[in-house]
């Protein structure tokens, strides 16, 4: 059976960095074809730095090419998220600096060139960040949604509420009128939002057990996972939701999340409700909103998945 295609876009970030850990672990079902950059938990300069430390780390090499793209959002001033990511985007950790160049390529023009290349076995778009650059492309290019299976997006909120502000998800905050371009765009997409992240976090023994895994890769998801936990603690007092790790996970484990079709609109007016996700459900939508996951299970996926390093 031929891989699964996928492109991740990402804002580096913690949960990012164990997320793409896990799609180069996947490596056996995920053919992961490049990864794009974006400014949003940090910087992006630093979000395209630590895109290729962590490629360099799980040995994804030349192979998979890294692209900077965006560096500030649409229309909004830009809004970054150090508080829960460190001044690095990674924590605080030291990882060693990389070795292998990123792509001169634009992350833009890459999408647009790549999911053009692919319209006759469509590519699965994974945005952990902000969706400035797919909004871009997807504006420049209308022609590559034919090159794309689906979207699968960390991103939103409904029942839950924000965790930036009362209302708002920060990916979705950080650049609102780009979301709401991707979500408007017609294309199949799964959202894990906070109803469903929120339900899945990391209990301080779950991440003993994948440093116990022992690889140096399992031992960088270890840190990268306290790393959260310590700095979500110190902000809300309560262990880290695994947020943008879920994406891989429920594209790895479907059976694993349950949600509802939708279509999905974005509160772009200035005002308190301002990057709110407003879900209007019905059987016909084109976007799936997750609301339940198997917390336990989808730890175990990640468990097995992050095992892989050490086979």
């Amino acid at each position: 059976m031929r891989k699964r295609q996928i492109i991740i876009d990402c804002d580096p970030g913690l949960d990012d960095a164990v997320a793409l850990l896990i799609a180069f672990a996947a490596s056996d079902r995920l053919d992961l074809i490049g990864i794009t950059t974006v400014a949003g938990n940090v910087p992006g300069k630093l979000t395209y730095l630590n895109a290729r430390i962590i490629r360099e780390l799980a040995g994804g090499g030349r192979d998979v090419p890294v692209c900077a793209g965006a560096p500030v959002p649409l229309m909004r001033d830009p809004v970054t998220a150090e508080d829960f990511h460190g001044s690095t985007g990674l924590g605080g950790i030291d990882f060693p600096k990389p070795e292998i160049r990123g792509s001169r390529t634009h992350a833009v023009n890459f999408l647009i060139r790549t999911l053009r290349a692919t319209k006759g076995f469509p590519a699965t778009l994974i945005v952990t960040g902000p969706m400035t650059n797919v909004a871009l492309a997807l504006t420049m290019a209308p022609d590559i949604a034919r090159g794309v299976k689906e979207i699968v997006v960390m991103g939103g909120a409904d029942r839950e509420g924000g965790n930036i502000t009362p209302h708002a998800e920060f990916n979705v905050f950080a650049d609102p009128h780009a979301a709401q371009i991707v979500f408007q765009s017609g294309i199949d997409m799964r959202v894990l939002n906070l109803d469903v992240t929120h339900q899945i976090r990391m209990s301080d023994d779950q991440v003993e057990r994948v440093r116990a895994l022992g690889s140096k890769q399992a031992l960088a998801a270890a840190d990268l996972l306290a790393a959260s936990n310590k700095l979500e603690e110190k902000a809300k007092a309560r262990h880290a939701p695994l947020h943008d790790p879920s994406t891989l996970l429920s594209l790895l484990r479907p059976d694993l999340f349950e949600g509802r079709k939708a279509t999905v609109t974005v509160v772009t007016e200035p005002g308190e409700r301002f990057g709110k996700t407003v879900p209007t459900f019905t059987e016909d939508g084109h976007v799936l909103w997750y609301d339940k996951a198997d917390a336990d299970s989808v730890f175990s996926e990640m468990l097995g998945q992050l095992g892989r390093y050490g086979e």
